[in-house]
């Protein structure tokens, strides 16, 4: 039987889910930069909202768990980010 070709909405859940692992690789060679956290936290969002998700419950779950971890690494960078910066010197 021949393969359908996939839909606009996998086609674009494949591309999303590509470009996240994209930027996750790149977070892990070292590249721990607090916006590259902010970005894999946008993208795996919408990884979570995305409307093929809704037949695979086990997906949208480890999509979801990804979510909180790096949700929870952004706010550290954060953190650590804040208390490197020298408080501003008002005279």
């Amino acid at each position: 039987m021949p393969q359908q070709p996939p839909t606009s909405e996998k086609t674009e859940l494949t591309s999303l889910h590509a470009a996240t692992c994209l930027s996750m690789t790149q977070f892990i060679n070292g590249h721990h930069c607090p916006k590259l956290a902010h970005l894999i936290v946008h993208q795996l969002r919408l990884l979570v909202g995305h409307p093929e998700l809704e037949h695979s419950p086990a997906s949208r779950e480890m999509y979801q768990k990804l979510l909180t971890h790096w949700q929870e690494v952004t706010a550290y960078l954060l953190e650590q980010q804040a208390a490197r910066q020298p408080l501003p010197n008002y005279h």
